[in-house]
């Protein structure tokens, strides 16, 4: 085996194709070096799990042997014969693999008929110590699936014991599609909840960690990790207490995401500016992954791991403050001068640096000089800072504005904009809008329950304005049917004290797609699946779906399984569908006359801007720009290394620049295009 492939050398991946020899991943190489293990003890074995990154809990399926196994000292220890069918089992924990305090246990289910021979699903523990003759079994009588059950690892072996239950409600969520995971760490548990656009073939698009506080036994939200790495799949999660210690950059996330379009993604999450990469691991019948992570590591790591990630030093809102504070004494006329020729953000630098100064107006000149065009915005922390990214000049500014809520308790995610202004939400009960380039706020009603779970969501006009209109829509999704016959609308008006929900009958084929509705012609216009267009008209709270244009996809695609953008530029409809993989970005624009959508081949004066929710069409502001469709990812830096080059998919060539994988996503962004109308 190759050194850089030994166990303990770096953290790896090992792979179980059925009873095959498990191989040894490199998931951190560009070349994801394998080498096939060779165990006596693993061959001819099934693992059903991974503990604390070097415990394999293995099993025979004919002697229906099982015992655990140290990947590091070769260890084994003996447990009874598991006969519970592996297919009832599920969700496998060890409290510690020395002796006295080791206690393996499974939740299992098992179908328990009623009256009338009505199936019902019976949950129950599976557990044991080593020793003991056989496995345990213990009915679990817990009702809410939502709520999270400390159960006492010292179950005695014996028919007396019983479930210590310690009800833990479940933290708040921002949005409905998410992975969850529980990772201990030197007595902390984390949950870290991963969001993802869609429920099925979908991208990870934001993440939340809670720290469990075991005084009142409630979960905290929290922003960093110090000085851990944790390690996430769907199998295994493992967390390495001394990142640094062991020549690993702490504060880092690095999940297995194995519900891609394309396959399985390894996504590394920077706690510390809430940034992420993803690489596609090679194609091929992936059928269990565990992370090998041992507490302790050889030296010689990769250096994948061990570079530090350049960023760009930025300089907050408040530190330019003070430093510009000097200049204040300079005459108002003179800087009214200078403001042509600067920035955006400089020209809103300049207006925060006394009173004086923030009743400079912006001239014509500037909006000649620099028309507008939106910039990437994302929320990095709980107190009221976020970041900018100019695409144009590719510079990133980090400011602090009071039109951003510090929210100590709850996650924050933007999810429209519109007029200088963005939709937030704050967990899932509360939303405000807020212009970050003004600092006005305006705050939304509590948001009723299950009020996240909206397909898409936007407002008419600026939310300070007094004909508001914010709307969402859903349509509510039933098991084992293509769709259900009820469309779920929210509305809140200026001065309204409480959203009004309208549960409203549709018994067509539309599906809402994830996208934010327009306000069309004094109506929200929702984008279907598959292209076609459904219509809710605010005054008189109706819904209809249009017979015309025709689908533009075929089959029924479910809500998530790309991203779908509906948005109207010169009283045109545009609709994008932008694939969950390096798959081209088609734009078709309707044609009202014969209501058919028409592709767009090229966008000779046009650029576009999507995020994950939001999109922008507006007149090139450079002649490089034009037919351009900018994502909210960043690539390598330059080669001078000093600022960030913009993601962007060329319609002309029908690729993606520079390459779809290895570009760095800022978490929590999206486009907004400022309006500095009034000032």
């Amino acid at each position: 085996m190759p050194p850089e492939l030994e166990i303990g050398s770096k953290p790896l991946l090992i792979r179980f194709n059925g009873v095959d020899r498990p191989v040894l991943v490199d998931p951190f190489d560009g070349g994801f070096r394998e080498a096939t293990l060779e165990l006596e003890a693993l061959q001819g074995k099934e693992c059903l799990d991974c503990f604390q990154g070097e415990w394999l809990l293995m099993f025979d399926g004919g002697t229906k042997e099982c015992f655990l196994v140290s990947l590091v000292s070769l260890s084994r220890i003996s447990l009874p014969p598991l006969l519970t069918p592996l297919e009832n089992i599920y969700m496998c924990a060890l409290s510690s693999p020395t002796l006295p305090d080791c206690t393996i246990m499974f939740i299992a289910e098992r179908i328990k008929y009623g009256g009338d021979e009505e199936e019902e699903e019976e949950r129950y523990l599976v557990y044991c110590r080593p020793g003991d003759e056989e496995w345990w079994e213990l009915d679990d009588e817990t009702d809410d699936m939502h709520t999270f059950v400390a159960v006492n690892a010292a179950l005695s072996s014996s028919s007396d014991a019983y479930i210590e239950r310690r009800g833990i409600p479940h933290p708040s969520k921002m949005r409905c599609g998410q992975n969850t995971y529980l990772v201990e760490s030197d007595g902390d548990v984390f949950l870290l909840q991963f969001y993802t656009h869609g429920f099925y073939n979908s991208e990870v698009i934001d993440m939340d960690i809670h720290r469990l506080d075991t005084s009142g036994y409630v979960w905290e939200k929290v922003e960093s990790i110090g000085d851990r790495t944790i390690f996430v799949s769907s199998n295994n999660c493992v967390a390495l207490s001394s990142a640094s210690r062991a020549g690993i950059q702490p504060g880092c996330v690095h999940l297995l995401h194995e519900h891609c379009f394309d396959g399985t993604r390894l996504y590394t999450i920077w706690l510390d500016d809430r940034t992420m990469r993803c690489s596609l691991l090679p194609a091929g019948s992936f059928d269990s992954l565990y992370w090998v992570v041992p507490s302790s590591f050889k030296k010689g790591l990769s250096e994948n791991l061990t570079q530090w990630n350049n960023k760009i030093k930025l300089t907050s809102y408040e530190d330019m403050e003070q430093a510009l504070a000097p200049w204040s004494s300079l005459p108002v006329e003179m800087v009214e001068e200078l403001v042509p020729r600067i920035s955006l953000i400089d020209y809103l630098n300049v207006r925060g640096v006394c009173k004086g100064w923030n009743l400079i107006s912006k001239p014509i000149q500037y909006g000649k000089r620099y028309p507008r065009y939106p910039m990437l915005l994302s929320i990095s922390s709980s107190v009221g800072v976020f970041k900018l990214f100019d695409p144009i000049v590719k510079n990133e500014y980090t400011m602090k504005n009071n039109s951003l809520v510090p929210c100590k308790d709850y996650f924050q995610m933007p999810l429209f904009t519109k007029d200088g202004w963005v939709l937030v939400i704050r967990g899932n009960k509360y939303m405000y809008a807020a212009n970050p380039f003004t600092g006005e706020v305006v705050e939304l009603p509590e948001i009723p329950w299950l009020g996240e779970q909206f397909d898409g969501i936007s407002f008419s006009s600026p939310p300070n304005s007094p004909n508001c209109i914010v709307c969402s829509t859903h349509k509510e999704r039933v098991s084992n049917q293509a769709q259900s016959n009820t469309i779920y609308v929210m509305v809140w008006r200026t001065g309204d004290k409480q959203w009004t929900k309208k549960k409203i009958e549709d018994h067509t084929e539309f599906r809402t797609a994830y996208s934010n509705p327009i306000f069309y012609h004094g109506e929200f216009y929702c984008l279907g699946t598959r292209g076609s267009l459904g219509i809710f008209n605010p005054n008189n709270m109706t819904w209809r779906v249009l017979d015309k244009p025709d689908p533009i996809l075929v089959g029924d695609p479910m809500s998530g399984e790309q991203y779908c953008h509906l948005l109207e530029f010169r009283d045109d409809l545009i609709a994008i569908f932008r694939p969950h993989n390096k798959g081209p970005i088609d734009l078709y624009r309707l044609n009202k006359v014969q209501m058919v959508w028409i592709k767009i081949d090229r966008l000779d004066d046009e650029v576009v801007y999507v995020d994950n929710w939001n999109a922008i069409m507006m007149p090139t502001p450079r002649d490089a720009c034009c037919n351009r469709s900018y994502l909210p990812k960043l690539g390598v830096y330059d080669e001078a290394r000093e600022a960030y080059n913009s993601a962007f998919y060329d319609l002309r060539s029908s690729s993606y620049y520079p390459n779809y994988y290895g570009l760095t996503e800022r978490m929590n962004s999206i486009w907004i295009l400022p309006n500095f109308r009034g000032q």
